[in-house]
């Protein structure tokens, strides 16, 4: 039997309304977000991994992997088989939940930190960092931001290589060619992005600095900061506008251009510009709250952190836009463009007020971490890019299950293919 693509095809529906199996399904992914966390993050908890880099670095490329396994490689090899639309939900995401997961070990443990680190470039290894005298809880730290750094950069190429180039060249070579070639190239594209933009202030985290094999940090007369936390925050800023725009505003205004050269290029630029605006909007706000920053200070004026929070902030409305998006299917829908943007533009903006005063009121009970804003301990994107995680999964792999049902189960199983004696397709 043929089965058709589950990626292209595949509708959802609610099973008991709306807001009733929106809510059940963010109470049930919070609830599978909370387990694990305990589990493996938790400082007071089993495994402890929060240090934070330490957990961090796994759970963004858990995040990789699953934005690769759906929007890159389309779930191939399986996307024509009965593993993707002949199984129960749960059991289904269960086994991509557990590919994407051991997709995320073989980066981070074998290819970043035993082939990279150990071969190539001694920070991605804590081992080796440690051969090196560095001390046990730097070595860990450094080597897993590196990580993480890296996969931050992998997570922002993904949606505009999908979102905008549309996952060229995969829709013009046949299936598993073209996602790889794909998927290489989003790796090439992420590793000069981490190159000029990390490396960097890698270079200097050592003493001594590490000048012969890196460049002082080139942004540093720009944002009066050595600290890579300038471009991440820019990073995440970024990518949070890419996906808000997809998302919330369902790809407008870019979608509206005709112009296949000039859209992908409006799309990218104008994203970037939307990014700059989070980036620079909500570090506006931290100055009118807190002052001006000061290079040399420590805590919320310091000028580091400042950058840093401002990405912190924007992934808050990423998590509220995603969540807003998915479970309650960008509601209202029923108006004008304008209107059904303007009431979603507040419900998100709202949300991710709550949502930052619910955090740092709750968080140190809640997830273990430090009490404050800018304890170094204190870093709300591990927290926040597990639940968008698992979030993006249970949309993906699960079908949002209990929730929501697949309504057009039907249209996967096609005619049957005419085969010859031996069981292979005939030509017809």
């Amino acid at each position: 039997m043929k089965i058709l693509d589950w990626v292209s095809v595949r509708k959802l529906e609610s099973r008991w309304g709306l807001f009733p199996s929106g809510i059940l399904n963010v109470a049930v992914m919070l609830t599978v977000f909370m387990i694990l966390w305990r589990v493996f993050m938790d400082p007071r908890g089993m495994m402890r991994m929060y240090t934070p880099m330490y957990g961090y670095a796994y759970v963004q490329w858990f995040l990789v992997a699953v934005l690769i396994a759906w929007l890159v490689m389309r779930l191939w090899p399986l996307q024509n088989s009965s593993l993707v639309s002949g199984l129960h939900p749960a059991l289904k995401g269960a086994i991509w939940f557990c590919l994407c997961a051991l997709f995320m070990l073989f980066m981070v443990n074998v290819v970043l930190k035993m082939m990279i680190g150990g071969m190539s470039i001694p920070y991605f290894s804590e081992d080796t960092l440690l051969s090196l005298k560095q001390n046990a809880f730097n070595a860990r730290e450094y080597s897993h931001q590196a990580i993480t750094m890296v996969g931050g950069m992998t997570a922002l190429i993904i949606p505009i290589w999908v979102l905008h180039l549309k996952n060229w060249p995969a829709r013009e070579i046949q299936r598993g060619s073209g996602y790889l070639t794909s998927l290489m190239l989003i790796f090439f594209l992420a590793t000069v992005g981490f190159l000029l933009l990390y490396h960097p202030h890698l270079g200097i985290l050592f003493y001594p600095w590490q000048v012969y094999a890196a460049s002082m940090p080139w942004w540093e007369g720009l944002a009066n900061t050595l600290s890579s936390n300038f471009c991440l925050g820019l990073m995440m800023s970024w990518t949070a506008a890419l996906w808000i725009i997809q998302v919330t505003y369902e790809g407008y205004p870019f979608k509206l251009i005709d112009n296949h050269p000039l859209r992908p290029l409006a799309g990218i630029l104008g994203t970037l510009l939307f990014g700059l605006i989070l980036f620079s909007g909500f570090h506006f706000l931290q100055e009118m709250a807190w002052g001006a920053p000061v290079r040399g200070a420590k805590l919320v004026a310091a000028v580091d952190w400042r950058y840093l929070h401002s990405g912190e902030t924007s992934l808050f409305m990423l998590l509220i836009s995603l969540i807003w998006g998915f479970y309650f299917k960008n509601w209202p829908r029923q108006y004008s463009v304008e209107v059904n943007f303007l009431i979603r533009t507040v419900i998100v903006g709202v949300g991710t007020f709550l949502f930052y005063i619910f955090y740092y009121k709750f968080n140190a009970g809640i997830l273990g971490q430090q009490p404050g804003y800018s304890n170094p301990l204190q870093f709300p994107l591990a927290a926040t890019s597990l639940i968008v995680a698992l979030l993006l999964a249970h949309s993906w792999f699960f079908d949002m299950w209990p929730g929501e049902k697949v309504t057009n189960l039907q249209e996967f199983v096609a005619e049957p293919e005419v085969t010859s004696p031996a069981g292979e397709p005939a030509t017809r």
